[in-house]
């Protein structure tokens, strides 16, 4: 019996270590994939948003050799723009119909086949075309890229990790370190990509500070409103695009002519009535929440929220470029929609972890997150209050439309 039984006992012991280090490989595998798949699924992400503001640097150039009127030199710009945010909704749509890769690939292969077609074009419509081609790629590139992501990693390793994570707080000292080396890096050199002094002009880092915070809290509200919308109350992913496209209404019509007002009356002002209607609609959102109907909660959210948006963005933009010469304009312009990025990121992370960490201490997770934001507009509201006054601003109406 034990001759028998001996080495059966071996082999299991034996299958046991194989099926381990099988599994231990696998895992390793399934690591260095997921890495390479974070990887390139961001840098799509960072072309995105990349090209708004890259534009922004070349726009004297393109106008010089392509011959543009300024009028017509905006639309380089404006049709990236419209072309992404008005084709995001379908984007996303046909990403679940037709398959999160096979969109992301497609949409990825168009967008490189107009940026370079861009990079050949000899008119001022053929470059706004290649614009327009390029905007509505993004469109479905991003929500594609966004449902990929979450199929690698799924939604809760961050809350699963924690604080003392060395991810968490190993990646943190990281960007602090490279955010150091670029200053020093930066002082040091002969010819900057961003010289330091430009932090010292007091209306543009009013700015940048202002868009900053601006966009990180509407994100971070759109990140939490979005869950609600779909967890709690089983609106599709259709119906809640459809909400937030509600405030995207007022920012399309009336964004320019707000731009104009800003550039001819001031826009420090404006800058504070927007943030304002914005905090306005956050602390809205929580106190109503539970207390009127549904419709009613996103409508009288969403209203203020895009008259705010519509105010706030263009008012930004003007008085980060009133600051400036003409021949910083582009780098100005860069600045500015890389705090956009930034503090959307930022504060995302911030409200993310207060959602996470509500349920510990007995308080309502959506509501702990958004009143977290609109104590954090109400504080960007009187930062926008407090800021240099701005007169009639000198900006080109192409720069103010970027």
């Amino acid at each position: 019996m034990y001759i028998f039984s001996f080495p059966a006992v071996r082999a299991t012991s034996l299958d046991e270590a194989a099926a381990k280090r099988n599994v231990s490989m696998t895992l390793s595998k399934s690591k260095g994939a997921a890495g390479l798949a974070l990887l390139l699924l961001c840098a799509a992400n960072f072309l995105d948003a990349m090209d708004v503001s890259t534009i922004g640097v070349a726009l004297p150039a393109i106008q010089a050799e392509l011959g543009m009127e300024a009028t017509s030199l905006q639309w380089a710009v404006s049709a990236y723009v419209l072309g992404y945010g008005g084709f995001l909704l379908l984007g996303g749509r046909v990403a679940d119909v037709f398959g999160h890769r096979r969109v992301f690939l497609w949409s990825l292969a168009i967008f490189a086949a107009a940026s370079i077609a861009g990079g050949f074009v000899d008119s001022g419509p053929t470059l706004i075309a290649a614009r327009l081609i390029k905007g509505i790629a993004a469109a479905f590139t991003a929500p594609a890229a966004l449902a990929l992501l979450l199929s690698v990693f799924g939604i809760t390793n961050a809350a699963a990790a924690g604080w003392q994570a060395f991810a968490t707080w190993g990646s943190l000292a990281a960007s602090l370190a490279l955010i150091l080396l670029f200053l020093a890096v930066e002082a040091r050199h002969a010819d900057p990509m961003v010289p330091l002094g430009m932090f010292r002009r007091a209306k543009l880092r009013h700015a940048n500070a202002i868009a900053a915070l601006f966009q990180g809290a509407y994100v971070g509200f759109q990140f939490l409103a979005t869950l609600y919308y779909q967890n709690v109350l089983g609106w599709s992913a259709f119906t809640t695009g459809f909400c937030f496209a509600l405030g995207g209404v007022f920012v399309m019509f009336l964004a320019p002519r707000f731009a104009t007002l800003a550039q001819n009356r001031g826009a420090t002002g404006l800058m504070a009535v927007g943030v304002g209607l914005q905090a306005f609609s956050y602390i809205f959102w929580v106190t109503a929440l539970g207390h009127v109907d549904p419709i009613l909660l996103v409508l009288f959210s969403q209203i203020p929220l895009g008259l705010g948006y519509a105010l706030t963005y263009p008012s930004v933009q003007v008085a980060a470029l009133s600051d400036v010469e003409d021949d910083k304009s582009g780098l100005a312009s860069g600045l500015l929609f890389a705090s956009f990025q930034i503090g959307g990121g930022i504060v995302l992370a911030a409200a993310s972890a207060v959602f996470g960490a509500a349920p510990h201490f007995g308080w309502d997770p959506y509501v702990a997150g958004i009143a977290f934001v609109a104590l954090l507009a109400v504080a960007i509201t009187l930062l926008a209050a407090a800021g240099p006054r701005t007169s009639a601003a000198r900006t080109p109406a192409y720069q103010a439309a970027e």
